[in-house]
């Protein structure tokens, strides 16, 4: 028995091999096409992704679904500059290239995020993705030892109109999905989270965070303010952000995506991302995974 387990071992690592060695080609072939002008033959593009993704065949990811939140024009604070196109760009980005089913909110209120949230809680069951996307004003009460985001009829030191850590943290909780993922770009926001552990990308690994419950929040900061702008037309942190998921050929899970956009944000920004399960929310060590489709 030994002895064919390890065959077989041999055989799977033979076989990723001459699918890696197939799209390293591909690829390599697909940039010097692009070095000297030219257009990559029809049909092309689809078979890098085919042979990039045939190592993950056998692993059933589920349906994603995406709650994605914007919002530059403010009631009583100021407004910011680039919330509504960040949140418009990941929108596209995830639904055109990822095959996410996008609900797109821009320059909500309260109301508008709870009750999609609770719309969320309905309709999805445990074969599903979420991924919450928000770019807003943020908060941190120091006294309370808690963090808000602050939709557009947020007023100054009234909470009435704040969404609490507490909020979002119930609502990853109650949720059927078994992946979800908060993707906040705002002050603050690293009060959802705690730590982090890079871990290798390989099928095994990508197998077993696809059938473990998640709970993870990827933050443009910690305790401290964010950049509303600096990364051309979108925030330092969207940009990496968008750029990461533009760039990846196959599969990426949330940690390696995180491990990618730090360094660019550090660069580009005073401000270091985050990234790790959230505290109280029913996390069970899986991974959120961004599975390419287009």
């Amino acid at each position: 028995m030994r002895g064919r387990e390890t065959e077989e071992r041999r055989r799977q690592r033979a076989e990723q091999q001459r699918l890696s060695d197939q799209v390293a080609r591909l690829m390599r072939d697909a940039e010097e096409r692009r070095k000297a002008g030219k257009q990559a033959p029809a049909g092309q593009k689809g078979t890098v992704q085919q042979a990039a993704l045939a190592k993950y065949s056998g692993i059933n990811f589920g349906r994603y679904y995406a709650l994605v939140i914007g919002n530059n024009e403010y009631k009583y604070l100021p407004n910011l500059k680039t919330a509504a196109g960040d949140a418009r760009a990941v929108a596209d980005v995830l639904g055109d290239t990822y095959g996410f089913d996008v609900t797109l909110l821009i320059d909500a209120t309260r109301a508008d995020i709870v009750d999609a949230l609770d719309e969320f809680r309905e309709k999805l069951d445990d074969t599903t993705n979420l991924l919450i996307y928000y770019a807003g004003h943020g908060w941190l009460d120091e006294a309370a030892e808690q963090g808000f985001w602050l939709p557009v009829d947020a007023k100054p030191n009234r909470r009435s109109n704040w969404v609490a850590n507490s909020t979002i943290t119930g609502s990853l909780r109650a949720l059927n999905s078994k992946h979800v993922m908060v993707v906040a770009d705002s002050c603050y926001s690293g009060t959802l989270v705690r730590g982090i552990k890079i871990k290798e990308n390989t099928p095994d690994y990508i197998r077993r965070m696809a059938g473990k419950r998640a709970r993870l929040a990827l933050t443009s900061g910690g305790l401290e303010p964010v950049a509303d702008s600096g990364g051309g037309k979108h925030s330092p942190f969207a940009a990496a952000f968008i750029d990461v998921l533009k760039a990846n050929p196959s599969v990426i899970d949330g940690t390696q995506l995180f491990s990618q956009m730090r360094r660019p944000v550090i660069l580009n920004s005073d401000q270091t991302p985050q990234y790790s399960d959230v505290r109280r929310a029913g996390h069970e060590g899986g991974d959120f995974l961004f599975v390419r489709r287009r």
